[in-house]
């Protein structure tokens, strides 16, 4: 007995649903340790700066120390990617945000270190949103959203206390959100 097109239409579009979910899902799993790995170098990163502000050195060792950890995660995790349609893309990404930043504080120039302070983890939050706006992965774009609201709000209404507040907000972000991930 045939299937009326109604029914085969709608059974496809179950289908598609149940890939899309669970490929949302597949991202979000991967996502989760680079959270919570982030998160801490964030947590360790601004606390140093607040208690002690000429250590700044420290995020060069946290940021290589986090680059190698993800890159450790990816390969324990077995991500996979072929070399064509992401080598480049990477590559392109991290050029595009350095000439950003560049040209960013060659027009706009930081008038102080909150300032730069401030910069990057509202350019990393605005990544989180087109991240999730591009792979349909709503809790990053989420997450990326509350990432910086909470970096501009503490900005403006802490700024005595900003570093502390990135320290345990923004790091606290990060790693709530790996949990959130990992929940699906």
């Amino acid at each position: 007995m045939p299937i009326p097109p109604q029914e085969a239409a709608s059974a496809l579009h179950d289908i598609e649903n149940a890939e899309r979910q669970s490929a949302t899902a597949y991202r979000y799993q991967k996502s989760s340790p680079h959270l919570f790995l982030w998160g801490i170098i964030w947590t360790i990163g601004y606390a140093v700066i607040y208690a002690r502000p000429r250590d700044w050195l420290v995020w060069a060792v946290l940021i290589v120390v986090g680059t190698i950890g993800s890159f450790w995660i990816s390969w324990r995790a077995g991500v996979k990617r072929t070399r064509a349609s992401f080598s480049w893309r990477y590559t392109a990404t991290l050029l595009a945000l350095y000439l950003f930043t560049g040209a960013s504080f060659a027009v706009l120039p930081p008038r102080s270190s909150a300032q730069i302070d401030a910069f990057f983890p509202i350019l990393i939050a605005l990544l989180y949103v087109i991240l999730g706006i591009w792979t349909r992965a709503a809790r990053i774009a989420l997450l990326g959203l509350a990432l910086g609201l909470l970096t501009v709000g503490g900005y403006f209404w802490l700024r005595q206390y900003f570093l502390l507040w990135m320290a345990v907000v923004g790091g606290g972000a990060l790693i709530l959100g790996g949990f959130w991930l990992r929940s699906i």
